[in-house]
């Protein structure tokens, strides 16, 4: 089953479940309050099932908003009861942001490309590798053709000489937390992680320019130093971490001469071949 797939099972269930609580409360006092309180739920599921961690956060911010609206702009009776129900849909709406957001988004749409095509994920990270990266720039491409949008790529480089003095285990540790927890941490939903290299990383930015791209980058870049700071591995040197940007279709030859040299990679070999 493709993620797409999956997100709309889940937005299915949880539509069956809301019209089903709607019901239920309809013979009860302020049902426009409760109905719309309940719908709520839905977008608080939506924003973190198809955006991720942000999407899971405004659709928090949104249901929250409006829940207060109608909660307070509705009350017949104790107020005291009113506050105790906006309290508990709260708790519930964050409940479901996080964990449409950061469990099944952010976590498990790479498990289920890894599933379904498991010679597309890297082994050591759970990220794509640098075949399905060939595909994902490719099918941007095409649709950036098509559409007239636009879409950002980013290579990270750690210099791998950082990682020689230390045991394969530690190293192996190391970059699984580089490429699970710092980079796909520290993107959005929507765009894409992939390990090409050794130590090495690259992220596609969807529907970004160069300069969103460009302030993401020094984003993400700050935090993978962070994290090699706390890991004893010294930073001090300018060239530790290098980041190249480039933007479709400012850059397209560029990215075409990448895509032919990423799927030029064997299937088993796409670990520590170079960029």
């Amino acid at each position: 089953m493709r993620y797409s797939r999956f997100e709309l099972f889940v937005m299915a269930v949880g539509v069956v479940v809301v019209v089903g609580t709607i019901f239920a409360l309809i013979s009860g006092n302020n049902v426009a309050s409760n109905i719309v309180g309940q719908i709520l739920i839905l977008v608080a599921l939506f924003g973190g099932l198809h955006y991720g961690r942000k999407g899971a956060l405004a659709g928090f911010m949104i249901a929250t908003g409006v829940n207060a609206i109608v909660t307070f702009a509705t009350i017949t009776g104790d107020s005291s009861v009113a506050l105790q129900l906006f309290v508990y849909r709260t708790i519930v709406y964050a409940f479901v942001a996080l964990i449409a957001g950061e469990l099944i988004n952010v976590r498990l749409k790479y498990m289920f490309v890894k599933l379904e095509h498991r010679e597309y994920v890297d082994d050591i990270t759970s990220l794509f590798n640098r075949r399905y990266l060939s595909m994902l720039i490719e099918r941007y491409m095409n649709e950036s053709d098509r559409y007239s949008s636009s879409f950002s790529l980013t290579s990270f480089l750690v210099r791998e000489d950082l990682f020689t003095p230390l045991k394969e285990k530690l190293v192996r540790k190391l970059i699984k937390d580089l490429g699970n927890s710092v980079v796909r941490g520290s993107i959005r939903g929507p765009d894409e992680a992939a390990r090409v290299g050794t130590t090495k990383f690259a992220v596609l930015w969807a529907n970004t320019s160069i300069d969103g791209a460009m302030a993401a980058t020094l984003r993400v870049k700050g935090k993978i130093n962070h994290y090699l700071d706390r890991c004893g591995l010294t930073t001090e040197k300018e060239d530790t971490v290098t980041a190249e940007v480039f933007e479709y279709p400012r850059d397209r030859e560029a990215l075409e001469e990448l895509v032919i040299d990423l799927s030029a990679t064997q299937p088993g070999k796409e670990a520590g071949a170079p960029l």
